[in-house]
């Protein structure tokens, strides 16, 4: 089952779309998928893997909602699933961008770093 899209609480939300693009070979088939869709037996060549690898990494992008599957006679198509894929990248920028502004400790505040001076250097005693 696809789980749901990331929602705005921590980065931690949105590791299903980094665990979707941090293997090389899911990386090429998004690529491919970008530009439409495509079958199985499209992408074997390009990628130079075989039919079974590149069904199990389509396998792992459909379980974590990032691609369609179509069936046609023998055949399965598979393309982007656009709404899920552009919410999670549109939600983790929003969220990063949510980040860099929200306000910061003022300086003097007791933090876990309070010994430390400028640039990381540990103050003399």
């Amino acid at each position: 089952m696809a789980k749901q899209p990331a929602a705005n609480g921590t980065i931690e939300d949105y590791m299903p779309l980094f665990k979707a693009l941090c293997h090389p070979t899911r990386a090429q088939i998004i690529e491919f998928l970008l530009s439409g869709e495509r079958c199985v037996c499209e992408m074997t060549g390009p990628l130079d893997l075989s039919q079974p690898l590149v069904s199990h990494h389509l396998g792992l992008l459909k379980e974590a909602g990032m691609v369609n599957v179509r069936d046609e006679g023998a055949r399965t198509y598979y393309s982007i699933n656009d709404e899920r894929f552009d919410a999670d990248l549109e939600g983790f920028v929003a969220h990063v961008e949510r980040l860099r502004s929200s306000p910061r400790p003022a300086l003097g505040t007791t933090t876990a770093c309070a010994t430390a001076g400028p640039r990381g250097r540990k103050k003399s005693a």
